[in-house]
């Protein structure tokens, strides 16, 4: 709280006057995030929330923010007429999630050490669920004959989510992050995800 203080510049005392307490800071971060505040501060300090309420917080902006509808609707469809378009599509969507949400994604990682109800809904679920989907994906393609058949399927979507976690998100905090054009960095990552998989 010392820290929030004094990046605030204010008073460790006068953080209390917002929130009522660490709790309630933590609440308050997500729903900020995903527009659960309504602004007219009539009711300061925020109070301290429910037992679970913050992870109900958390687990109904992710589901609302983190969809992957093109990713679902390619599960569903057996017989591709654009299988190009459909990974690049499908490719775009992850990447645009994350460089929307990785600030998000950097609390969450952050406090999941220490709540274990946070690391189970998003890493246990959340995360593991979205690989899962990839790697169904990918076997489902290949099996096709439409992509690569690669020897792990699960390693290559792990190598896809990590290119597109640090181009989104782990390299704003490199000290060269600004060397890279946003646009750029974000058609160059999908093509090379798209090189890679599709079948020649």
């Amino acid at each position: 709280m010392a820290d929030v203080a004094a990046e605030a510049g204010l008073s460790s005392g006068a953080v209390y006057t917002y929130v009522a307490s660490k709790d309630a800071l933590f609440h308050l971060v997500f729903a900020s995030a995903f527009g659960e505040v309504d602004g007219d501060g009539a009711s300061l300090p925020l109070p301290t929330p429910a037992p679970g309420e913050t992870l109900q917080l958390i687990a109904k902006g992710l589901g609302r923010e983190a969809r992957t509808p093109r990713m679902k609707a390619a599960l569903e469809d057996p017989s591709p007429t654009d299988v190009p378009g459909e990974l690049r599509a499908i490719i775009e969507e992850r990447y645009d999630m994350v460089a929307r949400l990785w600030p998000i994604f950097a609390v969450i990682e952050r406090s999941a050490i220490d709540l274990p109800e946070l690391d189970a809904l998003y890493f246990q679920r959340g995360r593991r669920g979205q690989m899962n989907q990839l790697v169904r994906y990918l076997e489902q393609r290949a099996a096709a004959g439409y992509l690569r058949p690669m020897p792990d399927p699960a390693v290559t979507a792990r190598l896809v989510t990590e290119a597109i976690a640090w181009f989104a998100w782990h390299r704003r905090g490199e000290r060269d992050a600004a060397a890279f054009d946003e646009a750029r960095t974000r058609v160059t990552v999908v093509q090379f995800c798209c090189d890679g998989l599709l079948a020649p």
